[in-house]
């Protein structure tokens, strides 16, 4: 179902990182069939070329590239690819990074570095990068952060994961306030339990094979989310509909949040 105009981002170009699979590649989607051009990045050049060639078949205009969110010149190549390709950059959505469930008093510096090093520093190195290139164009932008439904209960088991999601919910309040001058908005999602192929492997792998049984049965609304609700609100963010809004959190994960919320490990 489509239920935003195909021109409502007409000449709008996005970049969507983590944009080859799962929540990024239906986000990266739902612009596309709004009337934006689409840059997906990622680590995967076969994923993400099978994704690009997926949307030209059905009228999306994309490009891919293969980048390390991590490494800050990878993520200026990026911002430069999106520039020759599409001649600016007008959206941003920070949707890579990812986690593993560990209890906290075996998770090692190595695992803790490396959730903040990809889910923190990373964020802020493509923020960063892309909101100077929308700086020099002087037409402003909109920036959207996939972070997590849990930000401010918590979540045993990825306490990693919630330091640095915390992390860009603080980034993301100060930079509202930082680059409103310049027209750039900034805000930030967080999605519940929304079932990707990647997810299921994982949870099946590291919380066992009901996971996702059980914590459903724990939404209020008693379903885990559709992905096409969560492009939505990243398209609503991402147009003049929003245009008043800038650092904001949003919770989309069917009311979970208010009752048990989410739990990788026994606590």
């Amino acid at each position: 179902m489509q239920i935003f105009s195909e021109n409502l981002l007409a000449n709008q170009v996005a970049i969507v990182t983590g944009g080859g699979t799962g929540i990024g590649k239906q986000i990266a989607k739902t612009l596309g069939e709004s009337g934006a051009k689409v840059v997906i990045a990622g680590r995967r050049n076969e994923v993400l070329e099978e994704t690009r060639n997926e949307f030209v078949k059905e009228g999306i205009e994309t490009r891919a590239i293969s980048i390390d969110i991590r490494v800050p010149e990878q993520v200026q190549q990026l911002v430069d690819f999106t520039v020759e390709s599409f001649g600016k950059v007008d959206i941003l959505v920070n949707n890579a990074g990812g986690q593993f469930p560990k209890k906290s008093e075996e998770l090692t510096p190595n695992g803790w570095n490396a959730v903040i090093h990809n889910n923190l520093n990373g964020t802020f190195y493509v923020t960063q990068a892309v909101a100077k290139q929308m700086i020099k164009q002087g037409t402003g932008g909109a920036i959207t952060n996939i972070l997590v439904s849990f930000l401010h209960r918590g979540a045993p088991g990825i306490a990693h994961s919630v330091a640095a999601r915390n992390g860009v919910y603080g980034m993301m309040r100060t930079l509202a306030l930082e680059w409103a001058k310049y027209n750039i908005r900034i805000n930030s999602i967080g999605p519940g339990l929304f079932v990707t192929e990647g997810m299921k492997e994982e949870m099946a792998s590291s919380a066992g094979p009901h996971f996702i049984e059980q914590v459903t049965q724990d939404v209020p609304l008693g379903r885990t989310g559709k992905l096409q609700e969560l492009g939505w609100l990243v398209t609503y963010l991402s147009c003049p509909a929003a245009e008043y809004m800038t650092g904001e959190f949003i919770v989309i994960d069917g009311g979970n949040s208010l009752g048990r919320g989410l739990t990788f490990v026994p606590y």
